[in-house]
C-alpha cells in the first residue's frame, strides 16, 4: 500500500466514523431542573415530574448537591445524548445566594457537556434561573421554561415576611419551627413587584434572546380546590407581564395546583417539541 493510498483510506475511515458520531453530538440537549421553595433536586423525581421526560427518551443525569465540603457533581454528567439534571439549592436563602450556587453547578456541567442549557424552574426556581441569566450567565442558555413562578411576586410572600418579623415568627423560631424566620430574605425577594423591590429591579433588566415559556396554573373548576394555585396569581406566572419580556413568552396553561405533579413531565415534553428544533 502506497503512502497516498494509506492517507486516503485513513481519511475515508475518519469521515465514515464522523458521519455517525457528529449528528448525535450536534443534536444533544441538556436540561437543568431548578426546584422551588422548601424543596430539593429530588423533588422532581419524588413527585414523578420526571416520568414524562424518561418516557420520551430523556436520560436522568443525576443531581448536583452541596455540602460544607464543597460541590458534589451529578452522577452522569457525560456520555448521555439527551439528559436532564437536577440541583440542590438552599431554598430558604435569598435568590442571589441560590443563583450563585446554581452558577457553580452550571460551570461544572458546561465544562463537560459544552452545549447550551435548557432551564426549567418551578416556582421560586424560575426566579433563580432568571437572575442567573441576567447577572451571571457564564453558561449559554437555549430556553427558559418556568412553572408557577411568581414573576410579579406574590402577596403570600408579603404576608410571610410580616409574620417572620413579628412576635409570631420569634415564637415559632423558639419552638424549632424556623422556616419562616430563616426565609425572610427570600420572602423579601418575592414580594409583589413594586418600586424599590427586588422583582421590580429584575423585571427591568435585559434578558437574553432565547425562547421563553410561562407554564401557568389555571383552575378549570371551582369545585377542584386541589387544582388551584393559591400561592401565585396566574397573572404573576406570565412572563409577558414582565416589562423586559413583554410579548416574548409562549403561554402554556395547565389545570394543576401550584406544586409539581406527575403530569409536568408530559407538559415539558410537549413544550420542548414546540420550541426546540
Amino acid at each position: 500500500m502506497t503512502s497516498s493510498t494509506f492517507k486516503l483510506n485513513l481519511f475515508l475511515l475518519i469521515f465514515f466514523c464522523a458521519s455517525f458520531i457528529a449528528p448525535t453530538s450536534l443534536q444533544a440537549k441538556t436540561i437543568v431542573l431548578i426546584h422551588g421553595y422548601l424543596a430539593n433536586g429530588n423533588s422532581w423525581r419524588t413527585t414523578q415530574a420526571t416520568r414524562g421526560l424518561l418516557a420520551a427518551g430523556w436520560k436522568d443525569g443525576g443531581n448536583y448537591s452541596y455540602s460544607p465540603q464543597g460541590m458534589k457533581p451529578a452522577e452522569n454528567p457525560i456520555a448521555i445524548p439527551d439528559a436532564f439534571y437536577t440541583v440542590d439549592l438552599p431554598s430558604k436563602a435569598p435568590i442571589e445566594v441560590q443563583a450563585r450556587i446554581l452558577g457553580q453547578y452550571l460551570d461544572h456541567l458546561y465544562a463537560i457537556r459544552d452545549e447550551p442549557i435548557i432551564f426549567i424552574g418551578h416556582s421560586a426556581g424560575g426566579i433563580v434561573a432568571r437572575l442567573y441569566l441576567v447577572t451571571l450567565g457564564h453558561v449559554p442558555a437555549r430556553a427558559l421554561i418556568t412553572i408557577g413562578t411568581p414573576h410579579l411576586g406574590t402577596a403570600v410572600a408579603n404576608l410571610a415576611l410580616l409574620a417572620g418579623n413579628s412576635p409570631l415568627g420569634m415564637m415559632l423560631d423558639m419552638a424549632g419551627q424556623d422556616d419562616i424566620t430563616d426565609s425572610r430574605g427570600l420572602y423579601a425577594d418575592l414580594k409583589e413587584a413594586k418600586p424599590n423591590t427586588f422583582l421590580y429591579w429584575l423585571n427591568q433588566q435585559i434578558h437574553p434572546k432565547i425562547p421563553y415559556v410561562s407554564v401557568i396554573r389555571v383552575n378549570p373548576s371551582k369545585r377542584k380546590l386541589t387544582h388551584y394555585d393559591f400561592i401565585v396569581p396566574s397573572e404573576s406566572q406570565n412572563m409577558n407581564n414582565v416589562w423586559a419580556l413583554r410579548g416574548q413568552s409562549m403561554v402554556y396553561l395547565t389545570p394543576e395546583g401550584h406544586f409539581l405533579s406527575d403530569k409536568d413531565g408530559l407538559f415539558i415534553v410537549d413544550i420542548l417539541k414546540r420550541i426546540i428544533k
